[in-house]
């Protein structure tokens, strides 16, 4: 399969991101007609229904499991409020044109693992009454992709993209380390999507870009 025009990815990586605008304003718009401020604390009202439950939540285990699996869904698609969004949105923006750009096939196939990878490990080993959203599970995804894209296939562009991608983010690894990571940050997606990006780098190596 050829390479992606330049052009193409742009406007997965736009729709992308008019989603998750359009995902955080309706969900702003729910909260105060739905619910008061003081029943779902800091978190938005989609953040609390489809957002990511550990397995050791308060409820009795099916219930739980039935989040896990609509949190696998949905909770990439939520934020924690506009600088949740905004920050994860600069992320997603760089690395999803780098990597859509590189290989549109394969950049959905890092996407789909990591989207497995972060909720199935947070929702194991998350603390209870917690609730988790956001895209950065993927962004980490992203990142695992492409690094390790760069030691698999050793190929000129592979190699570059993934010291670009280490000379950014390599810092930002630090989030996926318990104590350091951060309040209030869910460290068990960004280490699961990383994870799964490395996973899907690994499953793909020998595949056409």
């Amino acid at each position: 399969m050829p390479r992606n025009e330049p052009a193409d990815a742009l406007p997965q990586v736009v729709s992308w991101l008019a989603a998750l605008w359009g995902i955080e304003l309706l969900d702003h718009l729910l909260t105060p007609m739905l619910v008061s401020g003081a029943a779902i604390g800091q978190d938005g009202f989609l953040d609390v229904v489809l957002g990511l439950h550990p397995w050791n939540h308060a409820e009795p285990l099916v219930p739980q499991l039935a989040w896990g699996v609509v949190g696998l869904f949905c909770a990439p698609l939520l934020h924690a409020g506009w600088g949740h969004l905004i920050a994860n949105s600069l992320a997603l923006t760089m690395l999803g044109l780098v990597s859509f750009r590189y290989s549109s096939r394969l950049t959905y196939t890092a996407i789909s693992y990591a989207m497995v990878t972060s909720a199935v490990l947070t929702w194991l080993i998350a603390p209870p009454q917690t609730v988790h959203v956001g895209v950065s599970g993927v962004i980490f995804g992203l990142v695992g992709f492409l690094i390790a894209n760069g030691i698999l296939r050793r190929g000129c562009m592979s190699v570059l993209i993934a010291l670009g991608v280490l000379l950014l983010y390599g810092g930002a690894l630090a989030g996926m380390v318990p104590h350091y990571a951060g309040e209030n940050v869910s460290w068990q997606m960004h280490l699961g999507g990383f994870i799964g990006g490395l996973a899907a780098s690994w499953r793909v190596r020998k595949q056409a870009e």
